[in-house]
């Protein structure tokens, strides 16, 4: 699953990476958790339809039929393997799928401890990510419109497997317009967007307790875990590119 991650890309980064005319001012999140609003990517509606804009999303999805907007707190992440059938998903996947950006996300594990160690991944040097991912429009019985969505995930790759059995899908730059504008989501090349990326283009460090708090959202969220203060599973360590 995904349930944290981090944006510390500027707005002018974002506006270069996605092709964006304008984007608002980005405040750095070191620490982003369900239910809080996140930057997305989705192709812009009416003047000027097709071209990229940023907005803001609720991070866990309430269908549009959904009598009880709690169901959020489930659907956070949608399964790639039965986002296009599930009955939250589907009509979102068909007609609102968007890009995420951020900079890594968090996967803990378990350990002889007892204790759950967390981990950040990423790319080398804190690059631009983009997951997948799917919104959904609610309107309440007052007539308030609640924005959301959930990132897609899927099966991890082998490198990641030994913390978490899942992953976000990333989408790369080459594919945005695919990911975003297809109308062919069974074509195969489609379908090969929601392949887990490859082992090595990621790099996993080792960090703090301080992340488990989703109040918490500061820099040192990202600083690499001293040995001594590890949680870690040692039966690990030769497996992972540790940073530390």
């Amino acid at each position: 699953m995904c349930g944290r991650f981090l944006l510390v890309s500027s707005s002018k980064e974002l506006a270069e990476q996605f092709e964006l005319d304008e984007t608002p001012e980005i405040t750095p999140r070191y620490n982003v958790a369900p239910s809080q609003e996140i930057a997305a990517i989705r192709l812009r509606h009416g003047p000027q339809a097709n071209k990229r804009e940023l907005i803001f999303l609720r991070w866990g999805l309430i269908p549009s039929w959904s009598k009880d907007p709690a169901i959020s707190q489930r659907l956070i992440n949608a399964r790639s393997e039965t986002v296009e059938s599930k009955p939250a998903f589907r009509s979102s996947f068909k007609k609102r799928r968007i890009l995420i950006p951020a900079n890594g996300f968090y996967e803990w594990k378990g350990t002889q401890s007892g204790a759950r160690q967390p981990y950040l991944i990423s790319f080398e040097k804190f690059g631009l990510l983009a997951f997948a991912g799917i919104y959904d429009e609610w309107k309440s019985a007052s007539g308030d419109v609640t924005r959301s969505c959930a990132i897609i995930t899927t099966q991890s790759n082998d490198f990641i497997k030994s913390i978490h059995d899942r992953m976000p899908v990333v989408v790369l730059t080459k594919d945005y317009e695919l990911w975003l504008e297809s109308t062919d989501t069974a074509s195969e090349d489609f379908k090969n967007l929601l392949k887990p990326l490859s082992d090595d283009s990621f790099r996993i460090t080792e960090v703090g307790m301080k992340v488990n708090r989703p109040d918490y959202d500061n820099p040192d969220c990202i600083e690499p875990l001293k040995r001594a203060d590890s949680h870690a599973d040692q039966s690990i360590q030769g497996s992972l590119y540790l940073t530390t």
